[in-house]
């Protein structure tokens, strides 16, 4: 008997422990948080949403690595075939002649193929015929992704289907946040994989210019600075969404798919990183008083089981009825 007691002890101590609800942390609530009106500097981000996505309208009429050109003349037979532009913007033909196509319309391209010709012919440089067959553009995929390398796109192709011609992406949606640096002609920017596979109204966002480079990333790298904030359980759908400032939490529920419908509204938690290490805030998700406002980097917890008060009590009595029960045994066997 004496050996079974400090286990009756110990098991009593947890049930009576995890009935009674923590202490919280001290911590900024929703309601006082919009209650100040406060002015902050916040450093500028190169994460970017649909709206701010460049569109570059000034260069679909110039000439673009990747575009695929015919070549002709009449009475030489080096000069007929397909020749595309690569990666680098030049255009590489017969006979060492080669132009830099990047900034030119296609008239001026052909104009510079005809003058690098005229030095092979006295007479009949003109009869070289350049021909624009196809308009196409060079994306570079490297990173996380499957299989990097250079793709040929359509100017208005989606990012998606992008990253599919590169094998798809090295992980799970649900697991990761991605993030996809872009360097399109002088211009560098980011976005949310994440939050753009969610929302379709980004499919025609991105307009490719040729000789662009995508690199996908996980969040939690170093040379992608992406504040997310992750919903755990109690939502359609679990995961991590880009940070947003002064946003509330309701906005991150709703950004996961909304509440389920058995949702334990006073059984939620806010885990985030204090100054003395992790933190574990618990509210009432009912209780405007107790909501607290979202720093990035939070976690939200909510549980997806509602249970009443008398639930509750019911199962700690049937779980202690059932250790003293084996307790029982135990001391009848010896």
């Amino acid at each position: 008997m004496q050996k079974v007691l400090p286990y009756l002890t110990i098991t009593l101590f947890l049930l009576v422990g995890c009935s009674s609800k923590p202490k919280n942390p001290p911590y900024e609530k929703m309601n006082d948080k919009f209650s100040q009106t406060r002015v902050e500097d916040v450093a500028p981000s190169d994460l970017r949403s649909s709206q701010d996505i460049p569109q570059f309208e000034e260069t679909e009429n110039f000439v673009a690595p990747g575009f695929l050109f015919t070549l002709n003349h009449p009475t030489d037979g080096k000069l007929q075939g397909s020749f595309r532009v690569g990666f680098d913007g030049l255009l590489k033909l017969p006979y060492g002649v080669t132009v830099d196509v990047l900034g030119q319309t296609t008239e001026e391209v052909r104009k510079k193929v005809i003058d690098g010709y005229n030095k092979f012919f006295q007479k009949g440089a003109q009869s070289v015929i350049l021909t624009l067959l196809r308009k196409e553009y060079y994306v570079e995929v490297r990173g996380l992704v499957k299989k990097s390398g250079q793709f040929l796109v359509k100017r208005k192709e989606s990012i998606d289907k992008v990253i599919d011609a590169a094998g798809g992406l090295k992980g799970t949606m649900k697991q990761d946040f991605f993030i996809a640096t872009i360097k399109q002609q002088e211009t560098s920017y980011s976005v949310s994989l994440n939050q753009y596979y969610e929302n379709n109204a980004l499919g025609t966002s991105f307009t490719w210019t040729g000789g662009d480079i995508i690199f996908v990333n996980n969040s939690s790298g170093d040379s992608v600075n992406a504040p997310t904030v992750e919903v755990l359980g109690g939502v359609v759908k679990p995961g991590k969404t880009l940070f947003k400032k002064d946003a509330n939490i309701f906005y991150y529920l709703g950004q996961r798919g909304g509440v389920i419908s058995n949702l334990g509204y006073e059984e939620a938690f806010l885990i985030r990183k204090g100054k003395n290490g992790m933190e574990r805030i618990h509210f009432n998700i009912t209780n405007m008083e107790e909501i607290p406002s979202i720093q990035p980097g939070d976690t939200i917890l909510l549980n997806g089981e509602r249970r009443t008060p008398f639930d509750k009590a019911w199962e700690r009595t049937t779980q202690i009825a059932s250790i003293l029960m084996s307790i029982a045994f135990i001391i009848i066997a010896l």
